[in-house]
């Protein structure tokens, strides 16, 4: 089967993109990024999609990182597709925040991504990692030691914005498609350096385990990530139900838990829920590994009155008698951007910043019998508002329509009248529509939207935690 409909049917399999689609195609310049884009550009009249390029120079490699942001932004010229081409200081980033330049890299690429996404107005962004990479990921994850979250790999699409469409296809397959189409590609030579261990895995075990062991290891291995997909999927929707029915009010740097709602939990679910407020704080589960959770746990199982650990990125994990409690002792918690599509009805959860917003669409007499009105729900005019609607991290140069104001005003000025500290701002999500601020969460609706005598169906943002 031509690999164009093998990478077709995945896109339809999962879903990865609707018709009318913007979609940001993550381009290195090597053979993986390139056979992507020149795949969906075949495609993108048959998906009824439009293509955006982009291209991050992570400052690691001199000349030959500026040559690579040169090829992509020629390539996109030739294709006749709009690019974005930035360079971004990722080891400064990583000196600042204390972590390693591969997960520094990572967040700044991710972070880019989203950022040229809004500005496009762009619902999914491609990228592409493909069968041996997630045959490699999950063989690191197991020299680690993982669990099954970790053993489930990449996924095809993460959290209705990510999309792999190649992530089925081999390495092989996807440089002789390169070599078919006579499509010029680039090498970045840091994949060749055995330093890192994801170098080492690709270039000497697996060709050992494939020689010695099993052929079709690739294959297995994506076996392997299908079935704990399926079982993590199970298991972080009870470690969810956990961790909401034992957390206490929170501030925007800590996690309080009551000790009391774990006591009978199984391991399996405890060492999930200490991963979920982790990541709360944190943004991702990046830098906490087995042992960390271990010495939580042997401190949650271990009885007695108030102990401490100290845990990566400056967090502190504190048992205070039936109070749990994890702490990021800095005055400015760093959160990096984000963005998803709201689900309208739904739930969405915002790992970022800890958070998740519900929606649900309603007659506007039965949310005036049903419910009251603060400032952890908005009620605004479901028929003026145009879909899709994402929730994001606030943006320099925003502007807000408060309800009750005519005219806009910049949302930093917002947040200044409002007496919202600087520190906790990129820790307030927003609720959009296009370049409009639906709603500023927790704190104000925009006025555009408001519910009049007019108003036949209300939607009504909630935090779902109000719920509870």
């Amino acid at each position: 089967m031509p690999l164009i409909q093998l990478v077709a049917e995945q896109i339809l399999k999962f879903n990865m993109v609707n018709k009318g689609a913007t979609v940001v195609v993550g381009v290195s310049g090597g053979p993986d990024s390139v056979a992507l884009l020149h795949i969906l550009y075949r495609l993108r009249e048959p998906l009824d999609i439009k293509l955006v390029v982009a291209h991050l120079n992570h400052q690691f490699r001199g000349a030959e990182a500026d040559a690579d942001a040169r090829f992509v932004l020629e390539l996109a010229e030739r294709l006749h597709l709009y690019a974005f081409v930035e360079s971004r200081d990722v080891t400064a980033y990583s000196q600042e925040r204390g972590i390693s330049p591969q997960v520094a890299a990572r967040e700044v690429r991710y972070s880019f991504f989203g950022e040229v996404a809004v500005k496009t107005g762009a619902s999914r962004v491609a990228l592409g990692h493909h069968a041996d990479d997630q045959a490699e990921t999950i063989l690191l994850h197991m020299l680690r030691g993982s669990g099954t979250s970790g053993l489930k790999g990449m996924l095809p699409v993460r959290d209705d914005f990510y999309i792999r469409p190649l992530l089925a296809i081999r390495r092989r397959d996807i440089e002789d498609y390169c070599r078919q189409h006579d499509l010029a590609t680039r090498l970045d030579s840091s994949n060749i350096k055995t330093k890192y261990l994801r170098n080492l895995v690709r270039l000497d075990l697996m060709p050992l385990l494939e020689k010695r062991y099993n052929p079709n290891l690739v294959q297995s291995l994506n076996r392997l990530a299908e079935i704990c997909r399926d079982e993590d999927e199970y298991l972080e929707e009870q470690a969810r139900d956990v961790f909401l029915r034992a957390r206490m009010l929170s501030g925007g740097n800590a996690v309080f838990l009551d000790a009391g709602r774990l006591s009978a939990v199984p391991q399996a679910l405890l060492r999930r829920v200490i991963r979920r407020s982790w990541t709360e704080i944190c943004g991702e589960p990046a830098d906490l590994n087995y042992q960390h959770i271990e010495q939580v746990l042997a401190i949650i199982n271990g009885g007695g009155g108030y102990r401490q650990i100290n845990l990566p990125r400056g967090i502190i994990f504190k048992k205070n008698y039936d109070v749990l409690e994890f702490t990021l002792e800095r005055q400015k918690r760093d959160v990096p951007f984000y963005q998803y599509l709201l689900k309208v009805p739904g739930i969405t959860y915002i790992p970022e910043v800890g958070l998740s917003i519900g929606a649900e669409i309603l007659p506007v007499g039965r949310f005036i019998e049903s419910y009251g009105f603060d400032s952890r729900q908005g009620v605004l005019d479901c028929d003026l508002l145009s879909a899709p609607l994402i929730v994001r991290r606030r943006l320099s140069g925003d502007r807000f329509a408060p309800l009750g104001l005519n005219g806009t005003v910049k949302l930093k000025k917002f947040f200044i009248d409002q007496k919202i500290p600087r520190y906790i701002r990129d820790s307030i999500p927003l609720v959009v529509s296009g370049n409009d601020i639906v709603w500023v969460v927790g704190i104000r609706l925009g006025e555009k939207w408001k519910v009049t005598d007019n108003t036949l169906n209300c939607l009504r943002l909630y935090l779902a935690d109000y719920e509870e």
